[in-house]
């Protein structure tokens, strides 16, 4: 089954993380980004290279370990890609001032037309940006990743924490929750985001080479169903659109009632 294949997909991503040789997180300045994942308080933060690129990757990248965000979307099945909290992450949250914790994912390319990926708190804006400044957005990601990526190990998918006053620091102004000012909304997320349903919104913003003209919010959709992301309460990740065991026992509940009304109406009549 595809499904079962999405859910290998990202297990293979965290496998990968033990094995893999390339340290850096790939920015988006020859076409394809890296997604990352950061969290931040007001002392220090956390970022995490995911080892899934927005689009295919190359054969030496598949092989290292990386995988495709845009395909995996693209299969049969509702996407169901997930990332076990490290060791790093754990210790960076035991000791974290939760009161001024915010986290987000983001992947940026750079090359040609623009594509940034980012969540999002809902409802996704209804007035977009302008090319040149989601541009400028693409490129102050690339920006934090070249202060990131020194003081990354050398393993695919590894982890770094560092203080606030580090140049990785993710929340310093030029990145924070809106990358500098340069998004209209809040790409961030706290531990209330701690489910399908109270999950943020995952987005990718198109915008032109060249020109001033307004770029375009895409929500990511699988089918019907939005691509929801958030942090659960054992610090997994998760990126995915599947429903929540609750929904499905609502939709059931909801059959039950209307067979019984249904059985109701033939007695009486």
């Amino acid at each position: 089954m595809k499904f079962s294949l999405k859910t290998l997909a990202a297990a293979v991503v965290m496998a990968a993380a033990a094995t893999g040789a390339q340290a850096d997180i790939i920015t988006g300045t020859a076409g394809n980004g890296e997604l990352f994942f950061n969290i931040w308080d007001a002392n220090g933060s956390y970022t995490r290279g995911l080892s899934t690129l927005i689009g295919t990757p190359t054969a030496a990248q598949t092989t290292a370990g990386y995988t495709s965000f845009e395909g995996t979307l693209a299969a049969v099945g509702n996407i169901d890609l997930s990332w076990t909290a490290d060791a790093g992450l754990n210790t960076w949250l035991g000791k974290a001032d939760l009161t001024t914790l915010k986290w987000n994912v983001v992947a940026n390319d750079t090359s040609g037309n623009n594509r940034l990926l980012t969540t999002y708190s809902a409802p996704k804006m209804a007035v977009t940006q302008q090319n040149d400044t989601i541009r400028s957005a693409g490129a102050a990601v690339t920006a934090f990743l070249g202060n990131v990526n020194p003081a990354m190990p050398n393993v695919v998918g590894a982890s770094v924490a560092v203080d606030s006053g580090s140049t990785a620091y993710a929340g310093k102004t030029a990145f924070n929750t809106n990358i500098g000012g340069l998004l209209n909304f809040s790409n961030a997320g706290t531990l209330a985001n701690s489910s399908f349903a109270s999950g943020l919104g995952f987005m990718r913003i198109d915008a032109l080479s060249l020109g001033t003209a307004k770029s375009v919010y895409n929500e990511y959709l699988d089918g019907s169903t939005a691509v929801n992301v958030w942090l659960d309460s054992a610090n997994t990740l998760h990126i995915a659109a599947v429903p929540e065991p609750e929904s499905y026992a609502m939709l059931l509940a909801g059959l039950g009632m209307i067979g019984f009304m249904a059985r109701r109406r033939n007695k009486r009549a």
